[in-house]
């Protein structure tokens, strides 16, 4: 990876450490308290004035005596000090340890672990019968913080600076950003900044933009509905319209918004399995049609499968290609004009084939 890669993927995951949840402390950095001087005991201070008594009883003895040296008494007295000063060089070199432990330990690379993102880019329908745009699901792997769930990364990398597909775009402005993330009861709740609530520039962009983080939001965990806040409050006025937000609104939404075809789960395959197809349509009879085109832009098979409702409603659909694939092709979907028989809405898909690692959406793939 070059430079510029490293620091993208250095300041995603950044951001990611600075939402996820903090770690429990480290033994390391238990605070070390200083040892209290301990207390006189009352037995020792009664011992020693009972010496100084007794000293003092015995001066006048010795200086008849002819013997006037009391230094060795004053010695004595004075010995017990090295004792105590003894005690705080070892109380400050213990301190000095936990700290030079604890800045190690901050120190320390936060561990990484390879997660799953998926994320929702926008393409120009060919030969649109409605004239909404589409959207396609892209896969890629990204080493990020363990505590980093797929949805937060998911939304982090479909708001930051992607290295795009070619012929594919995004309708999130650069200055919308992924505050934070929470799930619970098949809901998930992303906190925004406030760049968000003047949308992407105009109505049909705006529903693009929110089709996008909404379908990007939902890919994992089996998330039924979106909740959109800013700052931690619902969000009442979003886009040129002034969208009304402040209640969940689920994948189906905004749909009429869309391409006739959407497609769903990522175009991924490998040697031991078919490729495989998802997504929902709202096509004419329900007949939803597909060819794959080699690198030259021949059709090298083709065929067609029914969705579960058409002609006025969304319905899923599914299908397979048996075909020796290099991953230099493309799949397009469709469905054919009832006038003139001329394949319609078209989706063009780029095959990603054998890789485990998905797209490299922060260099390009």
């Amino acid at each position: 990876m070059s430079g510029i890669d490293d620091q993208r993927m250095k300041d995603l995951a950044d951001r990611l450490v600075a939402m996820s949840p903090e770690p429990p402390p480290f033994p390391e950095e238990v605070t070390v308290t200083q040892p209290i001087g301990s207390k006189r005991s009352p037995v020792l201070m009664f011992a020693g004035a009972a010496a100084l008594v007794l000293i003092l009883a015995l001066v006048p003895i010795f200086l008849l005596g002819g013997g006037g040296e009391v230094d060795p008494v004053a010695t004595t007295t004075t010995s017990t000090v090295p004792s105590t000063q003894s005690s705080e060089p070892v109380a400050t070199s213990t301190t000095q340890a936990a700290t030079t432990t604890s800045e190690a330990t901050n120190s320390t690379t936060v561990p990484l672990e390879a997660r799953d993102a998926v994320v929702y880019l926008v393409q120009d329908p060919e030969n649109s019968f409605t004239g909404n745009p589409a959207l396609v699901p892209f896969r890629t792997v990204v080493p990020v913080p363990a505590s980093t769930s797929e949805n937060l990364l998911s939304l982090q990398l479909v708001t930051g600076d992607l290295a795009l597909p070619s012929g594919f775009t995004t309708m999130i402005p650069a200055e919308v950003e992924v505050v934070g993330v929470s799930v619970a009861e098949h809901q998930i709740t992303v906190d925004m900044n406030q760049a968000f609530l003047d949308g992407a520039g105009g109505l049909l962009a705006d529903f693009t933009m929110l089709n996008q983080l909404i379908y990007t939001a939902a890919q994992f965990g089996e998330i039924e509905a979106v909740r959109f806040t800013v700052g931690g409050e619902p969000v009442t006025a979003f886009g040129s319209e002034g969208l009304d937000l402040s209640q969940p609104v689920g994948p189906d939404a905004f749909l009429d918004q869309m391409n006739s075809i959407l497609i769903t789960s990522p175009v991924n395959g490998d040697d031991d399995l078919p490729l495989t197809v998802s997504g929902i349509a709202n096509v004419f009879e329900a007949n939803v049609s597909y060819e794959v085109l080699d690198a030259d832009g021949n059709v090298v098979d083709e065929g067609f499968t029914m969705a579960a409702c058409g002609t006025g409603c969304w319905g899923w659909f599914s299908f397979e290609v048996e075909y020796a694939f290099t991953g230099q092709e493309t799949v397009r979907v469709f469905w054919h004009s009832p006038e003139d028989g001329s394949p319609s809405d078209v989706v063009t898909i780029p095959i990603l084939w054998d890789d485990p690692d998905g797209w490299d959406l922060l260099t390009g793939s």
